[in-house]
């Protein structure tokens, strides 16, 4: 059995029902136009002097045809589907050259006919004969460049009409993108197939153009003249194109298209029209610029000369004049001297925070002296600052002052640190063991700080149950009296105290950029406010560190994302060295933070915050 013979690609050009030309190009260009030396000739209106009408394509199997706007063309494939350029021309499928003229799209086996004026130019593919003639090339004219004329700007919006069963809605979708995908944030939300989280299937182009970047998965069409051209037919024509098998297919058109998306029992028409009044953002408020304040300058002739004082002194005109100078005179040299006592007085501002962290450490460290052995109880000081009432019944402060057996006044003092202990409620880092208890010398400061009486409520109690049993319980053991307690507190000094009490210091700043920033859907004003929430959850984390490791110092890195809904996805929390404790409890923190919703932003926001960690000094 022989093989298949190919056939080749024949052209004729007919008038008034009678062949004008035949031709058989083969791999030969043909020219059309209404000049003499074009192989085709055709004098119609519209009909270019010169234009390539038909040469091969990239391959031995495609062809590509060129027709002026004024003639039209009707193409059947060797399937039976037929389509009129007319239709599809004011989509803006169809690729220009630089002449304004269309070029379609012939693959072997197609089979045409193109309208210029009263010519009828029909193409097909025949059995080749068996002499072939060959005819010279012909000539091509210059190509003379046309200006492209200004686009006018097109004011109409992307208009979606969603049909699901939730039922029909119509929504101008944000800076006109529509994206679809799993993500509950994109414009169409669909949970199935193969679709990706999020994917941009419509978004505007430079100029009037739009982009539709076509996902396999996708069905619908091209509305044209009230019926649908399907996808799969413009794929099949080449109109729509992917640069490597699995991409998306890419079409650029114009405004005046309108069409339909399905999957999965839902239908997308989308359309462009004038945005309702909604849609449209409110202009931003004009920015007035802030004029500085000049300030007040006096005149000192108005100042110094009223209009009631002739009346009022009597006076004669030259008195007038000197008073008026006398009086300048006096107001000058007060405003000079208040100027340099200003500069001679040097006035120290202390902060109350400074002022709570230095008393208490210089009112413990008088009370950790010990007391002169001639001093009797436990020092007028303390005891005018206790009630009268507490101090009647706490017994006398020297060993003949109470019935209870030696050293039973170091177990009251035990007994009452733990009481002042449970009433303070905290500790500072841990500077020795007083009175019965570890750590009671820095609870006893952070309890002077805080504002709490050291001879009011269970403090008062604890110190003056210490000062019976002969001098070794109470203040005096605290401070450096009587019994066992006087060699742990004796090596506890004011300045140890004093940096004990002072807090570590935690700082942060927070760093964004994106879609939702530039936009104005967030600002980090309130991203910084929310991050300041868990602020203190990080310093009480650190200062909890710093009692077993007090040199721990550094930078926490942390990074994660706020969602459009508000919540915080992708925690990344970066602990060097000696913090790599905290990790947990600041990664909690920033779980817990929720920064509410905006649902305006399309994607995601990356926030990075670095909080440094510095140690008391």
């Amino acid at each position: 059995m022989g093989t298949e013979v190919r056939k080749i690609l024949a052209v004729a050009s007919m008038r008034d029902g009678k062949v004008i030309t035949k031709l058989l190009p083969g791999d030969k260009e043909i020219t059309l136009g209404s000049g003499y030396n074009n192989n085709l000739s055709v004098e119609a209106p519209g009909v270019p002097d010169s234009l390539v009408f038909l040469k091969r394509g990239a391959d031995k199997d495609t062809w590509e045809l060129r027709i002026s706007d004024s003639m039209d063309a009707q193409i059947t494939s060797s399937n039976g589907s037929k389509l009129r350029f007319s239709d599809l021309k004011g989509l803006g499928i169809y690729s220009t050259d630089e002449d304004g003229n269309y070029l379609l799209k012939v693959n072997y086996g197609d089979q045409g006919v193109i309208n210029a004026g009263p010519f009828l130019i029909h193409f097909g593919f025949i059995d080749p004969p068996k002499v072939s003639q060959k005819k010279p090339e012909p000539k091509i004219k210059p190509v003379v460049k046309k200006e492209v004329p200004v686009e006018a700007p097109d004011k109409r919006m992307l208009k979606l009409n969603i049909e699901d069963a939730a039922g029909r809605r119509e929504i101008f979708p944000n800076a006109g993108i529509m994206t679809i995908g799993k993500a509950d944030y994109n414009t169409v939300s669909v949970n199935v197939g193969n679709l990706p989280r999020i994917h941009t299937l419509l978004e505007p182009e430079s100029g009037n153009k739009y982009i539709l970047r076509l996902l396999p998965e996708i069905k619908g069409g091209v509305e044209v003249k009230g019926s649908v051209i399907p996808f799969s037919t413009l794929i099949e024509r080449n109109l729509l194109k992917q640069e490597k098998p699995g991409d998306p297919y890419i079409w650029i058109f114009d405004r005046n298209v309108s069409g339909v998306f399905t999957f999965a029992g839902t239908e997308v028409f989308f359309s462009f029209a004038e945005p309702p009044a909604e849609v449209l953002k409110p202009k931003p408020k004009p920015v007035v610029p802030r004029v500085k304040a000049k300030p007040a300058i006096y005149d000192w002739k108005i100042f110094a000369a009223r209009p009631h004082e002739r009346l009022a002194f009597h006076e004669e005109k030259s008195e007038n004049s000197r008073f008026k100078i006398l009086l300048g005179i006096g107001l000058a040299a007060a405003l000079l001297m208040g100027a340099v006592t200003d500069r001679l007085i040097l006035v120290v501002k202390e902060s109350k925070t400074q002022m709570l962290r230095s008393a208490p450490s210089a009112r413990v460290a008088q009370l950790s002296e010990t007391p002169p052995a001639a001093e009797a109880g436990m020092g007028e000081e303390i005891i005018s600052d206790m009630p009268v009432a507490e101090v009647a019944t706490s017994g006398g402060a020297t060993g003949g002052g109470s019935d209870a057996p030696a050293g039973g006044g170091a177990a009251q003092g035990a007994d009452a640190a733990s009481d002042v202990l449970s009433s303070i409620g905290f500790a500072a880092y841990g500077t020795g063991a007083a009175g019965g208890g570890a750590g009671f010398v820095g609870d006893l400061q952070s309890a002077a700080s805080s504002g709490t009486g050291l001879a009011s409520g269970q403090s008062g109690q604890a110190l003056i149950a210490g000062a019976g049993g002969g001098g070794s319980g109470g203040l005096a053991g605290l401070a450096g009296g009587g019994g066992g307690v006087v060699s742990t507190a004796g090596t506890v000094s004011s300045s140890d105290m004093q940096a004990a009490h002072q807090a570590a210091q935690v700082s942060f700043s927070a760093s964004a950029s994106g879609e939702a920033i530039d936009l104005g859907y967030r600002n980090m004003t309130d991203i910084r406010r929310k991050i300041n929430v868990i602020k203190m959850r990080v310093q009480t984390a650190y200062e909890s560190l710093l009692r077993s490791n007090p040199g721990a110092s550094g930078t926490i890195t942390i990074s994660f994302s706020i969602t459009p809904g508000g919540s915080v996805t992708g925690v990344s929390v970066s602990c060097p060295g000696g913090l790599a404790s905290l990790q947990g409890t600041v990664t909690a923190a920033v779980n817990s933070l929720n920064f509410g919703p905006a649902p305006e932003q399309t994607g995601n926001l990356p926030v990075t915050v670095p909080f440094s960690l510095v140690p008391p000094q």
